[in-house]
């Protein structure tokens, strides 16, 4: 078998989607490009990790770019933190603008005081090696050491995106889509200093940004918890519209699955039941799917224990190791045979009762003890076998007492 890794990177063309996504990031790119004349808003895209947030953002930017009056910028915010959050989002933007503005622009600000000045009197740096990107680099040093000067510097991005958004009788307004990646992956300084950029600094005519983060970690449960009133509406006017990502499903699911394990080099290990198994199991997750192929594809080529061992058995157990860690822990602890025997026999009770207190089964004698017996070790109540109407209760303390997976 010749097995290789998968990349973790997101789809980036229209001929790598497998999900679906393309019809989703074709609707998007024309509502982005037709609402032009209400900028500046910001669209989030919502989904949970290793959803494809990333795959419909690049598509989405696909998409855009050929189109002559858009232009698009790539801004990963987990790349950055703290004050250079700020500085390079904005240092990002400028770089999209033309020259020949920002000379402009540069000129009108040498009216604000010696600072400015000083900067006009530095710019011999547009002409040398460095172009746009020095000239951006050597305003923002400038800029950034008064703080009476940025006040000024939103005025004048302001200014400088209108000119460069007009619309002209032979030419449509232009739109600058700004795709900020990975927010909710980020620390709570850096999310904050990325939502000030957005709202403070780039709320500009011409400017849209869409947003790839995943609402519940940005919530009032999650991330941004100690966040007070006005921060939390602070963050609403951020977020105007979201997408949410649906979760792919289906043949396009088992397509992707498919295509994995036949860029891996497993696919002849994998009949359509385990195709089936790993889609299902992995919560309908592409990144999930992804890793689990890959641990296949190294268990199977490295791992001399598996000789021999159906293909099945090793996935089966991956996803064990994968969905519940602890338990996994517990089974192969070397010095812990009686523990592990434990475990395991606590876990099928489990299962058991599980399916007898959710009413999938008619329970029989041996399911019914191994249910209660699953209950009273936890040292609760055990069910009534005459109440099945308060079995689901007795379920919902049972699972409040096993571990978090």
């Amino acid at each position: 078998m010749k097995f290789s890794l998968l990349s973790d990177e997101p789809v980036s063309e229209p001929e790598g989607d497998l999900l679906g996504a393309g019809t989703a990031a074709r609707q998007l790119a024309t509502l982005i490009h037709d609402s032009r004349a209400a900028t500046p808003f910001t669209l989030a895209v919502d989904a949970g990790w290793g959803m494809g947030k990333s795959s419909l953002m690049c598509l989405v930017r696909a998409e855009l770019t050929p189109r002559e009056d858009v232009r698009t910028v790539w801004y990963n915010a987990w790349s950055a933190t703290g004050a250079d959050v700020l500085e390079g989002l904005i240092k990002t933007v400028l770089m999209k603008f033309d020259k020949r503005l920002l000379r402009r622009a540069l000129h009108q600000l040498s009216q604000h005081g010696p600072l400015i000045r000083a900067v006009l009197a530095t710019l011999t740096v547009v002409a040398s090696p460095f172009g746009l990107a020095g000239l951006v680099d050597r305003l923002w040093r400038e800029l950034s050491v008064d703080p009476r000067a940025r006040a000024t510097m939103r005025d004048e991005l302001k200014k400088l995106a209108e000119e460069w958004a007009r619309t002209t009788p032979d030419r449509p307004g232009r739109l600058l889509v700004v795709f900020i990646d990975d927010l909710d992956r980020c620390a709570e300084d850096t999310v904050l200093a990325v939502c000030e950029a957005v709202k403070a600094y780039l709320d500009l005519p011409g400017l849209a940004f869409v947003i790839g983060c995943d609402r519940s970690v940005l919530g009032p449960s999650g991330l941004l918890r100690d966040l007070g009133p006005a921060g939390s509406a602070f963050m609403e006017k951020i977020f105007q519209t979201s997408y949410r990502l649906p979760v792919a499903g289906g043949e396009d699911l088992r397509a992707y699955v498919r295509d994995c394990a036949e860029r891996a080099g497993v696919r002849d290990l994998l009949d359509d039941a385990m195709v089936n198994l790993i889609a299902d199991r992995s919560a309908r997750n592409p990144r999930r799917i992804k890793r689990l192929i890959n641990g296949f594809g190294l268990e199977c080529s490295l791992n001399p224990v598996w000789t021999g061992i159906e293909p099945e058995a090793v996935i089966r157990t991956l996803l064990l190791q994968y969905l519940y860690p602890e338990f996994y822990r517990i089974l192969v602890a070397s010095d812990a045979s009686a523990h592990t025997a434990n475990a395991g026999r606590e876990f099928l009770e489990y299962d058991t009762a599980r399916r007898v207190l959710s009413r999938w089964v008619e329970p029989g004698p041996e399911t019914w003890r191994a249910a209660v017996s699953s209950v009273s070790g936890h040292r609760l109540a055990p069910p009534d076998r005459e109440r099945p109407d308060d079995w689901e209760a007795v379920l919902g303390r049972l699972e409040e007492q096993l571990p978090t997976v």
